[in-house]
């Protein structure tokens, strides 16, 4: 049977010229594959799902079916998609509610149905080949998904983890992170370190070349990191290097960074900051050169970076060719580039759970999920009135059921949480506080905190909380599962989404009583101690001094003087294992203190073609694997 058989098998009513059931054809766009209109009388009775419109074919766009499954009514009956309301009546039964387990299964049958029925309109249109038909494409080139553009090509320049991802393919660093987490050696082929951290000399590695041919010397070193710390450039890597003086060439494969004062941290924020040619001047933001796998081609703004095989990179030239990075910010748009070819490559994208879970059991994409080191969490504002008590903190802990929403929201693809540091770094400590499920427990906290249920099972709350996220699809989604689990500690959430920037400068300025975020990066580090929980890392603070200030993440505002004193002498010492019975003690007291609900490590999901061949996906998520990725 063809596909055009499989589609119009599933309608009732079917066009006269080109055999599309109208629900296609209406989705498609408003018109059947032949190009003539649908019947009045058809076309009369169909009405239209709500949509979400991805850029670049606004025609086609225009008319996508929502894939989640979620119709004003029963108009998508043709289509095969079951309409949430009537899902929601038929679940009545399960006491009146429509547990996250139902509606799980509920989306995952109609996102079944929905692609099924998506696909075989694909190939009807041309965009998706046929079963068994193969997709000609340059060998060796792979088209990379990334969900935004990048803020800069300059390594000195501002940053997110779309930019520093992307800079890994452009540049190397001194130093580096292994699978560990622990400081190893990139350019620098060694250091020295002086015994009160204020002078710190790098022997580089010979034989490293730029883009261009040049050859890497302590002169390119030297350029790239006083021109980042001269006061004239605009950076927010410069305030993170504030104790960094200068940095002199030695010769020609040593150079000498001086601080202002002791700067223990500094191996590590070298890892964020690639070495660029002496004199590149403001053309590296634009035409950057670095010695990485990769060098640079082109950039069509907001839509695709071209990248090159560096074959004298000093780790050995990339198995691939060519990569072109295609900027697709719409996850429905990306879904559906992926199943129909146009990218090859998605890692971490902002695709749904289900869609990944049906891509796993289907034949169209392979789907590679391996162990993260980011971090979602709830941020506490502990000087609010009701948080500030620990017993309510710790209330909030045992009161949600993480277990549940990992299976069911998250199908499984993300592990339990039970520090701020991964479970693969060097310094991880399972605490003995991990806040297993325990609403009977979680109740108790609160009546000795002085938050009796007033009413019993009634409908009176104990308190009201806002919780706050970003507009994103996946935090309103983990909001929305929360709001249910504290609703039956007698506990009433209120959610508010904002625009990101918006959600950002309120809960650096203390205008939160909880908030939902992911941390990437920061957590794969020791330094996340103090730059998240130390007295003096308290944004917009005025009682902090910036010549004192050691961060910035401390949004749960957060004052401990014994953890201070823990940190402090933890970055003091070199034995690494007093460090880590120091780092055992800080994670202990954390559990106990709770300024942070640390819910889960989020998998790294890629999905992709089954031409690709992927590597192992390290945890941190960096783009470093993709030198050894091929399409062959």
């Amino acid at each position: 049977m063809d596909a055009r058989a499989t589609v119009a098998g599933s309608a009732g009513h079917l066009c006269d010229a080109c055999g599309l059931s109208p629900a296609v054809a209406a989705a498609a766009c408003r018109r059947c594959a032949c190009d003539r209109k649908l019947p009045p009388s058809i076309a009369g009775r169909i009405r239209h799902p709500r949509s979400l419109r991805p850029e670049g074919d606004a025609h086609f766009g225009a008319w996508l079916p929502h894939p989640h499954g979620c119709a004003p009514d029963d108009s998508l009956g043709d289509f095969g998609i079951l309409p949430f309301r009537r899902a929601r009546t038929i679940h009545a039964h399960l006491g009146g509610r429509f547990s996250m387990r139902a509606e799980r299964e509920v989306r995952t049958e109609a996102r079944r149905r929905w692609w099924g029925g998506m696909s075989a309109m694909l190939v009807l249109l041309g965009l998706l080949p046929l079963p068994g038909c193969r997709r000609q494409e340059d060998a060796h080139t792979l088209v990379l998904a990334i969900e935004a553009p990048p803020l800069t090509f300059d390594p000195r320049g501002p940053t997110n983890a779309v930019t520093a991802r992307l800079q890994q393919l452009l540049f190397n660093t001194l130093t580096q992170k292994d699978e560990r987490f622990e400081i190893v050696p990139e350019l620098a082929e060694s250091w020295e370190v002086s015994e009160d951290f204020t002078i710190y000399t790098f022997r580089l590695r010979r034989g490293v070349r730029f883009h261009d041919g040049r050859e890497l010397t302590a002169r390119d070193v030297a350029y790239t990191f006083n021109t980042l710390i001269a006061p004239t450039f605009d950076s927010p890597k410069r305030a993170a290097l504030s104790k960094l003086e200068r940095v002199e060439p030695v010769d020609a494969h040593t150079v000498v960074f001086r601080c202002r004062e002791p700067y223990r941290g500094l191996l590590v924020d070298l890892i964020a900051i690639g070495i660029i040619p002496e004199n590149s001047g403001e053309t590296v933001a634009r035409q950057p050169i670095g010695t990485g796998p990769f060098r640079f081609v082109r950039y069509v703004e907001n839509q695709e970076v071209e990248l090159l095989a560096f074959p004298e990179h000093f780790r050995g030239a990339p198995r691939l060719r060519r990569l072109r990075v295609k900027i697709v910010r719409d996850p429905t748009t990306l879904a559906l580039e992926l199943l129909g070819g146009t990218v090859h490559l998605a890692v971490n994208a902002q695709l749904s759970p289900d869609f990944v879970a049906e891509q796993q059991a289907g034949r169209r994409l392979r789907v590679v999920i391996s162990d993260g080191a980011a971090l979602e969490y709830i941020g506490i504002n502990t000087t609010d009135p009701i948080l500030r008590d620990r017993r309510v903190r710790q209330a909030l802990a045992y009161g949600i059921d993480r277990r549940a929403i990992i299976a069911n929201l998250l199908r499984g693809q993300a592990r339990l949480a039970k520090s701020v540091l991964p479970p693969t770094h060097w310094a991880y400590h399972e605490t003995t506080k991990t806040y297993e499920y325990d609403p009977a427990r979680a109740r108790r906290l609160l009546d000795e905190a002085g938050y009796r249920d007033p009413d019993g099972e009634g409908p009176q709350p104990r308190f009201r909380l806002t919780l706050k996220t970003s507009s994103a699809e996946h935090p309103r989604k983990i909001a929305t599962a929360l709001q249910e689990q504290l609703r039956a500690l007698g506990i009433e959430l209120h959610i508010q989404s904002f625009e990101f920037q918006t959600f950002l400068n309120d809960i650096n300025t203390g205008n939160f009583q909880l908030f939902f975020l992911r941390q990437i990066g920061a957590n794969q580090f020791t330094d996340i101690f103090k730059a998240a929980f130390g007295s003096r890392s308290i944004p917009n603070d005025p009682t902090i001094r910036e010549s004192e200030r050691t961060g910035f993440l401390n949004r749960a505002r957060y004052r401990n003087p014994h953890l201070d004193a823990l940190i402090e002498r933890a970055e003091a010492t070199s034995d690494r294992a007093e460090q880590r019975a120091l780092y055992a003690r800080i994670q202990e007291i954390l559990a106990e203190d709770v300024p942070w609900i640390t819910l889960w490590y989020p998998a790294n999901v890629a999905l992709m073609n089954p031409r690709v061949r992927v590597p192992a996906i390290p945890a941190s998520g960096d783009f470093h694997f993709l030198k050894d990725v091929d399409v062959p």
